[in-house]
């Protein structure tokens, strides 16, 4: 007797299974007519002050070199 399968397309194959539950809830379309959900509430952002101290320092010179072509050996 030939086995039967056990294969349900709702649940998909084990790739799609794993994929789902990584990328969690997809966002769906509203539904004309539906309530709106509510939203959640949400924490005031706060805000952090960050200091950032920078030094200037003069650019180094470097000493006058004379063209190799005029150099002698």
């Amino acid at each position: 007797m030939a086995e039967i399968r056990k294969h349900n397309p709702a649940t998909g194959t084990a790739i799609q299974q794993a994929l789902r539950a990584a990328m969690g809830e997809g966002i769906r379309p509203r539904v004309p007519g539906e309530a709106t959900p509510a939203k959640p509430a949400t924490a005031a952002p706060t805000t952090a002050t960050t200091w950032v101290s920078l030094t200037v320092q003069p650019a180094a010179t470097e000493p006058d070199v004379e063209d190799d072509e005029t150099a002698g050996p």
